[in-house]
């Protein structure tokens, strides 16, 4: 049983790391293009302004649907469809990934302060027959499961912010997305320079902007090439974001659908749920 709880965490591990990229490019709002002809030494005035008043729009979202395809490091290719919500949070995240570590259909669902993993035959092949693995979010340790629980209470606007201090940020022009007509942006930004530099009026914002520029450290990243497609009404409709990792490479895609529309998301049965905290808890009753 020992091992079987050691092979289900490591499963769960995999599969989060996963989750927490599609969330964290979906969070972000922004991405890049190689090409970076025509970029200015100092980003205009009024590109740097459209951007902003994107990432002040995407502020006001408690909710968001988008689909997310491309490469994850260390997880190779990953497509899927995610719906989360700030407050209340919640996360449905239905993945597909291949030729990386793990391969096969997964999904994340967050309900709460717990998330559940699994939902397909590689999950019950690893958790005895059941398809969901639950963990509680109560770590808030670097290395433990409060990750996601940090991402999850994340401003959605907070990646979306390094676009707009990018040395290079600018405008690439208009282009259709799935019908809709979108003014194109796209910057580069160093995340291996000191984060105080990023910092703004509001010491929290910094805050916020030191945290996701951690987390690209944390995978290895130096440099980020971050792309906006922004439609109608300041909305956000497309996003891209590029870069070299320590375990590969880094390019996701993330097309944002219906935002501010409720998301409901119900927690798997408890009888086909694997829950070790719960199961920790009996074995010590028993044995008290």
């Amino acid at each position: 049983m020992a091992d079987r709880s050691r092979i289900s965490s490591q499963v769960a591990g995999a599969l989060l790391t996963t989750a927490v990229m599609g969330l964290t490019a979906a969070c972000a709002a922004g991405s890049p293009s190689d090409d970076r002809s025509g970029a200015s030494e100092r980003p205009d005035a009024a590109t740097v302004a459209a951007v902003r008043k994107a990432v002040d729009k995407g502020t006001g979202l408690h909710s968001l649907s988008y689909r997310v395809s491309g490469k994850v490091p260390g997880q190779g290719t990953v497509e899927g469809k995610a719906s989360f919500s700030v407050r209340p949070r919640a996360v449905d995240m239905r993945m597909t990934a291949a030729g990386g570590m793990k391969e096969g259909a997964f999904s994340v669902r967050l309900v709460g302060d717990a998330v559940y993993v699994g939902g397909g035959r590689q999950a019950a092949a690893v958790l005895g027959g059941k398809h969901w693995l639950k963990i509680a979010m109560t770590d808030q340790g670097d290395g433990g499961f409060g990750g996601m629980q940090r991402q999850a209470d994340q401003d959605p606007a907070a990646q979306a912010s390094l676009l707009s201090r990018s040395d290079d940020v600018r405008k690439v022009g208009q282009e259709t997305v799935d019908g809709v007509r979108t003014t194109h942006y796209a910057g580069v930004v160093d995340v291996a320079e000191p984060a105080e530099k990023s910092a703004g009026k509001s010491p929290s914002a910094a805050e916020r902007r030191a945290k996701v520029i951690e987390q690209y450290r944390q995978l290895g990243v130096r440099e980020l090439k971050l792309d906006l497609w922004v439609g109608p009404g300041d909305r956000t409709v497309k996003f891209r974001e590029r870069a070299r990792a320590a375990q590969g490479p880094l390019d996701l895609s993330i097309r944002f659908l219906d935002g501010n529309k409720p998301v409901a998301v119900q927690a798997p049965p408890a009888s086909d749920t694997v829950d070790p905290e719960h199961n920790l808890k009996e074995t010590s009753r028993r044995l008290g």
